[in-house]
């Protein structure tokens, strides 16, 4: 099971760079977390108005989790800088097919419903927000990631946002958070399980097993609500 969140936002200023970078160094030598450091100060300490090809900043990857990123482009916003280098040679905007199928299981007889729609999506979107999923089992690690991402972003970035599908980042509640990763993994291990004790001969009984599946996650939900 993974904890996802995904953020975006830019450095105060472009000076604040080499500090934003020593700090990180230093709390990670404690941790003993790998880091990775790109460039380490701007053209003259100043943002450019254009994106160059340079990527300014630090990687750092706590245990179990993937790289979190506090690089920039020249312009300032925090990036992907694998992707950057990726999607960057594309360039422009790029149109996709997303296929949509819905199928609602409270109905006696479902019939999925299939939708085919192109959609644009803009490369420099993609680029500046970063995703990151943690695949730590404790909740005092996710904490401890986020609270640290919370004290460089007020101290360093702006414009900040984050979004964090477990919840904790605007709660601020372990208790909460330690709930749901149970009941998350409690899930999966029951999906799993049920899957494994079960041959569908046909489409039908997949979809009457779906709504057990589904009978079984609604009450989860209720019974964490209250």
């Amino acid at each position: 099971m993974a904890l996802s969140f995904h953020y975006k936002g830019s450095l105060k200023e472009a000076s604040l760079l080499s500090d934003l970078i020593f700090e990180i160094e230093d709390i990670c030598d404690t941790l003993r977390w790998k880091v990775k450091v790109f460039e380490n100060s701007f053209p003259d300490n100043q943002f450019t108005e254009t994106q160059n090809d340079k990527d300014y900043g630090i990687i750092l990857t706590p245990p179990l989790c993937e790289p979190v990123s506090f690089v920039f482009d020249s312009t300032g916003k925090i990036c992907n800088p694998m992707l950057k280098d990726i999607l960057s040679k594309e360039g422009g905007n790029k149109e996709i097919k997303v296929i949509t199928v819905q199928l609602d299981l409270n109905d006696d007889n479902p019939e999925p419903v299939i939708s085919e729609n192109n959609k644009d999506f803009n490369l420099e979107d993609i680029i500046h927000q970063v995703s990151i999923k943690n695949y730590s089992k404790k909740s005092t690690d996710y904490v401890q990631l986020l609270e640290l991402i919370r004290y460089l972003s007020n101290k360093f970035l702006k414009d900040f946002s984050l979004t964090d599908e477990f919840g904790y980042w605007n709660s601020g509640d372990i208790h909460k958070l330690t709930k749901r990763m149970d009941s998350a993994q409690w899930l999966m291990d029951s999906f799993q399980q049920k899957l494994s004790e079960k041959s569908f001969s046909n489409p039908e009984e997949f979809i009457d097993f779906l709504k057990q599946l589904g009978t079984i996650l609604k009450k989860s939900i209720k019974d964490e609500e209250e």
